[in-house]
Parts: C-alpha cells; structure tokens; sequence
C-alpha cells in the first residue's frame, strides 16, 4: 500500500467513513468491529479500558499503548513464520506524554472459531508448542484466541514476549489454555507430566480465588462507605 493510501486509510478510519459488519466484540476492556471500506473487510479493534485508567495511561509514558503493542506482536510473528492476522495499522492519540486514546486495524480473517471445537484442540496445542520453542509467550492463550483455517491454526489477539528463564511461564500458559478450554489436556502429552505445568495449574486456581475474594472485599467496603 502507497503512502498517499496509507494516509487515506487512517483518514477514513479516524472520521467513521466506513461500514460497521457486524461486531465481534463489546466489552469494557475493548471494542472490536468488523468493518468494510471499498469492498475490503477489515478488523478494527480499540481497547478502551487502557486507554482509560490513569495508571496504565501512566505507563505509556515509558512504553508503547496497546495498539502498538497489538501491532508489533503482528509483526513479530510474521517475523518468526508464524500464522496470524494481517496487520494494517494502528493509531494512537498522546496527552501529556500519555496514550488516551488508541485504535488498531488488521484484516479480517475468515476462519472457524476453536471454542468448544476438540477437533481442533490438538493443532492448538501444537501451535501454542510451536510459539514456545520460537522463544516466546502467546501473552494471552485463551481457546478464544486460536482461529482454524484450511487446516491452519492462526493467532489473534496476542502481545508475544519472551519467555522466562525457568519455564514456568510456559507452564502457566497451558494451565491457562486448559480453564479456557476443557479437556484440552487430554492432548498435552508430556506436559501433563511437568512439575512446573503442576504447580501452574494450582497457582491459577488459588490465584482466581485471591481475585474473587478481593473482589468481594472490595464491593463490601464500596457498599458500606
């Protein structure tokens, strides 16, 4: 695409000229839409809960917003050869040094969902394998995140990073790819054997039930003041 196209793409993307498809995601944390401009489908996703606490908006100050993260994680994997949606652009908006507001496009790819699908669960733990042994994290592993396509795994909504030193991390992600997913475990393999895949898999249920209890505590003390 041309740089006159690329401006014009932004311009059009920033003014709402486009067609609203369909949504695929309305959330607190992101709204996520497929849309169209001149007969090309695109996924236009803007992550409204980063942009709005003051906190995370504080720490744009020392790193990128999440679109570009979003879109350098795009980018990334298209540089180790791994499958995942075709990055177009992402746009954010600074205030005082702070990222306020943000939005990030990619293409529309038109693949089948791996939710509740156990045909699939074996090629995404395959891929999932496979991002590890590149060196790095899906960043977010839920099923949800996996799309399947003329016998292709893809990856979506993924911040890759580095995975840690003693393997834990790898470990917690398959501990989180199986609360997303149930019975997936029955196609990890030697994973299940892991000590630290173990240990993952009880620290995520204590961790859950540390965050439902805060929660509780939280709305208490709201309730009462």
């Amino acid at each position: 695409m041309s740089k006159s196209q690329n401006i014009s793409l932004f311009d059009m993307i920033s003014e709402g000229q486009y067609t609203i498809k369909s949504p695929l995601k309305e959330h607190h944390r992101s709204d996520v839409y497929k849309i169209e401009i001149n007969k090309q489908e695109y996924v236009l996703k803007t992550p409204k809960e980063k942009n709005k606490k003051w906190w995370i908006r504080f720490t744009t100050l020392f790193r990128d917003g999440e679109a570009f993260k979003n879109i350098k994680g795009m980018f990334k994997y298209e540089e180790l050869g791994l499958h995942t949606t075709k990055p177009v652009m992402a746009a954010e908006k600074r205030k005082l040094g702070m990222v306020t507001d943000s939005w990030l496009l990619y293409e529309f790819l038109d693949g089948e969902s791996c939710l509740d699908r156990e045909e699939f669960y074996p090629m995404v733990v395959k891929e999932l394998k496979l991002i590890h042994s590149k060196g790095y994290l899906h960043g977010d592993p839920q099923i949800r995140n996996f799309l399947h396509r003329s016998s292709q795994i893809y990856v979506i909504d993924s911040n890759p990073k580095r995975v840690g030193v003693t393997g834990f991390s790898r470990a917690y992600e398959f501990a989180y790819l199986r609360k997303s997913a149930p019975g997936i475990e029955a196609y990890f393999g030697e994973i299940n054997n892991w000590r630290l895949y173990k240990l993952a898999f009880k620290y995520d249920i204590y961790e859950r039930k540390f965050v439902r209890t805060r929660r509780k505590i939280k709305k208490l003390f709201l309730f009462k003041n």
